[in-house]
């Protein structure tokens, strides 16, 4: 009876192990968890940044880490909602499934967004601003596929969405008493100017608010493209690159500053004040920051830093990107304000040091030491805040000591037809990578590094162009 036990006992240990080794075979070829939060007939989808696609809420599996942990931490950091795995709903090739109930009540804005999903708050999630911008709860069927990063999963959402746990969610109008004192009042203020808006004759309103929102586009990265080869034109090589190295040295001081004081955009708050698309934390203001540091430069360049017309147009040029910023519900004003003394800080520090007889101003920013320092420092930020736009830098920083490397003190000036041909050439260049990227959209590595080698590729045709023309010339 004994040895009928222990056989019985070491045949189903045998059976055990089999089982066990198999789950975990089929648990290692899983490299990716996902979870279907479900309320109603929407589910909770977020907007990742690198693919600029919505998705379910989820993310690859550690090393040694069960799918359904990996589900629930990716939930957790992508839209900071604790969930619960209620069960399985289906998995793929790679991926898992599952079931998530939030442990707490979901809040979610009664603002329907223009894809008719409802708003959720998530400016406290661990990963916001750096995988994802938004979250919505959304009706799976109504999704544009082009707008979704996997465009054939929608059917099955569709289909598996009744066998999902139904949860309550609780609307509220706005969350203004949660953001901090002196942001409240602004929020007021801006309410109060859209509000303004509103109540004037459409004919007016057609008119004065799309010129004021054009102020925005003075916060565009690619307009760079166009403003670069113009300085170099106008001032020439030693100039531009140190209008580059006072454009790097502010915006790295500016991320950093946003990352520790991690105050987000006004309209996170309010959904409905936002008229222009933009994510992350805005204290201070990295566009008016660039913009005072370089204005600033080029005014000292031009022996034009007093009262006159140049300091007054750009001054006015700083408030209206100040205003589009903030009736558009992307920047406080005191944002804006910050951002524009720590430019003219930075800017003030580069003149003082030119002033310096014994300092060789040029040769400093020029030179392969500095560009390592930068290049070392913005990969430490890169480890400590693992955004994109870290890695952005890291990239171009990385270009830049290249070339400088190669770098020639000469007086080579290129003629504004050779210039201009190039600005064109850097123009379709940039309009080729973009629509690179949207046809790698559904993977976030690959759209990570086309994102990453957009403005190194720019930079290093700019370079070269340059200097081919210079000797032709």
């Amino acid at each position: 009876m004994k040895l009928n036990s222990k056989i019985l006992s070491l045949v189903l240990g045998f059976i055990s192990l089999f089982v066990s080794s198999t789950t975990i075979a089929n648990d290692s070829s899983i490299s990716g968890a996902a979870c279907v939060i479900r309320s109603g007939e929407k589910i909770v989808l977020v907007k990742e940044i690198l693919t600029n696609k919505l998705s379910l809420p989820a993310g690859g599996v550690a090393k040694g880490e069960s799918p359904k942990i990996a589900a629930q931490r990716e939930t957790w950091e992508e839209t900071g909602l604790v969930v619960s795995i209620k069960g399985e709903l289906g998995r793929d090739e790679k991926a898992v499934f599952y079931d998530c109930v939030s442990d707490s009540d979901i809040v979610s804005f009664q603002f329907n967004n223009r894809l008719d999903g409802y708003e959720l708050p998530i400016w406290f999630a661990p990963h916001y601003g750096i995988e994802v911008s938004s979250a919505m709860l959304i009706d799976p069927t109504v999704v544009p596929k082009q707008e979704y990063r996997f465009p054939d999963q929608l059917e099955w959402l569709g289909t598996v969405l009744p066998q999902a746990t139904d949860q309550k969610v609780v609307f509220v109008g706005n969350l203004i008493e949660a953001a901090p004192a002196f942001h409240q009042i602004e929020l007021s203020w801006m309410t109060q100017i859209q509000h303004l808006f509103l109540k004037l004759p459409s004919g007016i309103a057609n008119i004065i608010e799309p010129l004021l929102l054009a102020g925005n586009w003075l916060a565009e990265p690619s307009l760079i493209l166009i403003l670069f080869p113009l300085l170099y034109w106008r001032f020439g090589k030693e100039f531009s690159y140190k209008v580059f190295f006072a454009v790097t040295m502010t915006s790295l001081l500016s991320l950093v500053a946003q990352q520790g004081f991690a105050f987000p955009r006004p309209h996170v708050y309010l959904p409905a004040l936002d008229l222009a698309k933009s994510y992350g934390f805005s204290l201070p203001s990295l566009p008016i920051a660039v913009w005072s540091c370089v204005g600033v430069l080029v005014l000292n360049g031009t022996e034009r830093l007093s009262i006159n017309r140049w300091s007054l147009s750009l001054f006015f040029a700083l408030l209206w990107l100040t205003a589009a910023k903030f009736y558009s519900g992307s920047a406080f004003l005191t944002d804006s304000v910050s951002g524009a003394l720590l430019g003219i800080l930075c800017s003030w520090h580069l003149i003082r040091l030119e002033s310096k007889p014994e300092v060789d101003a040029k040769a400093l920013m020029t030179s392969k030491m500095v560009w390592v320092i930068l290049l070392i420092a913005c990969a430490v930020m890169t480890l400590f805040w693992p955004t994109p736009i870290f890695t952005y830098w890291l990239a171009i920083i990385l270009t830049v000591l290249g070339l400088v490397i190669t770098f020639e003190r000469d007086a080579n000036i290129v003629s504004g037809k050779a210039l201009l041909m190039i600005t064109v050439m850097l123009v379709l260049a940039n309009g080729l990578i973009g629509a690179a990227a949207e046809h790698v959209s559904s993977s976030s590595i690959a759209s990570l590094s086309v994102e990453a080698l957009r403005y190194p590729v720019l930079i290093l045709m700019f370079a070269v162009s340059v200097r081919k023309v210079a000797k032709a010339e």
